[in-house]
């Protein structure tokens, strides 16, 4: 994974993201507990001069946060942000895979988060963004994934009024979500 740099045009007039998980996206800690996701993220520029939609690599900085969706009494969820990654565009380089697919070029994200934050066993879901050259951000919610927990234990719903650990006591909380674009 990584390490592609070539010399493939990097655009920032990006109007969609594509998010890709493997069927088992789960990156093991050292207890094999699950603790991040690999995810393909294509950055979609406008229609080329062939008249496609493609993955192109990206100009600036890449961002992703977890996001837990906490069931609300009354039927529905609350989301709650959790951690937030930035992709500096060097660091992001470094993220390109080497190999295009038919959708065009893509990132190789590896999203782990802080050892102090549980989320075994909750239902989490990914938002990827990324600022414009106009400064429009452009983001996507990926799919809902409900966090495995360790062996032997199983799934329970939270007791009304129980509290979880919110977010990484190190990242701030997210202003105003970012407008969604685009399709998975």
């Amino acid at each position: 994974m990584g390490g592609y740099y070539g010399t493939a045009e990097v655009r920032s007039d990006i109007v969609a993201i594509r998010q890709f998980y493997p069927t088992e996206p789960w990156l093991p800690d050292e207890n094999g507990r699950a603790n991040g996701v690999f995810v393909r993220v294509y950055f979609v520029a406008p229609r080329s001069q062939h008249g496609e939609f493609k993955g192109v690599f990206v100009r600036g900085s890449i961002k992703a946060a977890i996001d837990a969706l906490n069931p609300r009494s009354g039927g529905g969820y609350e989301r709650e942000r959790l951690h937030e990654w930035t992709f500096t565009p060097r660091q992001a380089a470094g993220l390109r895979l080497s190999r295009p697919s038919i959708m065009g070029d893509s990132y190789g994200l590896v999203l782990r988060w802080p050892a102090e934050l549980d989320v075994q066993g909750r239902e989490i879901q990914f938002v990827i963004s990324y600022q414009r050259g106009d400064g429009e951000v452009v983001a996507r919610r990926g799919s809902r994934f409900r966090v495995p927990l360790p062996d032997g234990q199983s799934y329970r719903e939270p007791i009304q009024g129980e509290r979880r650990p919110r977010r990484a006591e190190s990242q701030p909380a997210e202003a105003a979500p970012p407008r969604e674009s685009g399709q998975q």
